[in-house]
């Protein structure tokens, strides 16, 4: 069973979510309606006319007033209705989900590939620090926070792809072979290196100095003047300590791997949700904007709890009762 405290601890901070996606979507559908412009513009077509747009406006209900508008979607967003398409007339949700399997794909494969590089290397740097291992360790730190991810996809695309054409450039998988796994690997990787390699850097970044921190403990030193082998002191009672500001590190690089995600969706015409958010702004689709936007806020929220209930299990000395 949940101890009491934990299970406290939980229902506080998801009070606290529900109250921050209250004030996220207040602030995004305000942004929305005063910005200039709006969707009569991409949807009248031929000739524009202020008549015309009139009309547009009308349909869609953007003629109300702005509280009657948010009361609407907010009470349609409770029963799960994030309404339809502005352009396609699409369920919202239906089209969120038809692009939510490649983005998942994406960040998970692109958060796996950074933490399996950048810990054993963040290690390896503290381990035998001032070595060669820590200067290259180092470099491949500052080149991954130094460069943009849509600058990296590129390079990656004109070196693996037009270059030695080892890798294709874009696209999910080849047209005619969506449930070929080959291909949809082979498609997979330059997008996952391009959004891995900058997470990456900044994982092994926070290994390494933490793990360097920790290796001064007195306890670390007491358990080597026991007789414990070096590798069993570090990956057994050091690395475990360690990993507690990398976690947090993880947890608030959420936010980055989604806004990284839009910009390489878009390198590599990834259909994801990003290329669905840029694509709705584009066109001015106030519905499917809001709800990507509540579907991201809503799994920052979360991924940010389950960080910190990750603490309890790293360190078994916090304890939130």
């Amino acid at each position: 069973m949940i101890e009491r405290g934990l299970a406290a601890y939980i229902l506080k901070r998801l009070g606290f979510a529900a109250l921050m996606l209250v004030g996220v979507s207040i602030v995004l559908f305000a942004i929305m309606r005063v910005a200039p412009g709006g969707p009569e513009a991409v949807l009248v077509g031929g000739e524009f006319s202020p008549e015309a747009a009139a009309r547009v406006r009308q349909r869609l209900g953007l003629d109300r007033p702005l509280v009657a508008q948010y009361a609407g979607w907010a009470g349609a967003a409770l029963r799960g209705d994030l309404g339809r398409s502005f352009k396609t007339n699409d369920p919202v949700a239906a089209l969120i989900v038809d692009r939510l399997g490649p983005t998942l794909q994406l960040t998970a494969g692109a958060l796996v590939f950074a933490l399996a590089v950048a810990i054993p290397l963040g290690v390896l740097a503290a381990v035998r620090r001032g070595s060669i291992w820590d200067t290259i360790g180092s470099a491949v730190s500052l080149f991954g926070v130094s460069f943009p991810s849509f600058w990296l996809g590129i390079m990656l695309i004109l070196l693996f792809s037009e270059g030695w054409h080892l890798l294709p450039p874009s696209g999910l998988s080849e047209y005619g072979r969506e449930g070929d796994v080959t291909s949809r690997v082979r498609h997979a990787v330059l997008p996952t290196l391009t959004l891995g390699l900058i997470q990456m850097a900044s994982f092994m970044r926070f290994t390494r100095s933490s793990l360097l921190d920790v290796l001064s403990q007195d306890y670390i030193r007491t358990a080597r003047a026991k007789g414990l082998g070096s590798p069993r002191v570090i990956w057994r009672h050091a690395l475990r300590n360690a990993l507690i500001p990398v976690v947090t590190v993880i947890g608030l690089s959420l936010p980055t791997l989604v806004g990284g995600a839009v910009l390489t969706e878009t390198v590599f015409a990834w259909p994801g949700i990003g290329r669905l958010a840029v694509g709705a702004v584009f066109e001015r689709d106030y519905p499917v904007i809001m709800g990507v936007n509540l579907m991201v806020a809503t799994v920052v929220i979360v991924a940010n709890l389950l960080t910190d209930l990750a603490y309890c299990v790293i360190d078994p000395r916090i304890s939130y009762s």
